[in-house]
């Protein structure tokens, strides 16, 4: 079994992307099929997640080839960025129905009497 030695400057690489960057796989594309057949190993257990978080000291197994993960020492390493995810709160409407809890304090209006509003002659 050939040993490939892939160096990373970052906290994780993708299983997908990784297939393409050691010239397994011509694209993520293809590296994502190839997880989905069952063609990879990480650390001797089949694979399925095509985006697996690869970190260093982990082994893939792919095609007779057994890729070893190791990390850059010289490379300041960044936690990835997160994005918070978006809450919608209380007195927030519905966008589809346009229902949603009326702040309080607020007080409703009635219509005007009946008897003062002017009517339709079609009524």
């Amino acid at each position: 079994m050939q040993d490939i030695e892939f160096i990373i400057n970052t906290e994780y690489v993708e299983l997908c992307n990784l297939l393409k960057l050691v010239d397994l796989a011509d694209s993520g594309g293809r590296g994502k099929a190839m997880v989905a057949e069952g063609l990879v190993k990480v650390d001797g257990e089949l694979e399925l997640r095509k985006t697996a978080k690869i970190k260093p000291g982990q082994i893939i197994e792919c095609e007779g080839k057994r890729i070893l993960i190791s990390i850059d020492p010289n490379a300041e390493i960044k936690p990835p960025k997160v994005k918070a995810p978006k809450v919608r709160g209380k007195g927030q409407p519905n966008r589809r129905s346009g229902a949603g809890i009326k702040p309080s304090g607020t007080k409703t209006t009635k219509k005007a009497n009946k008897s003062t509003e002017k009517k339709s002659p079609w009524h």
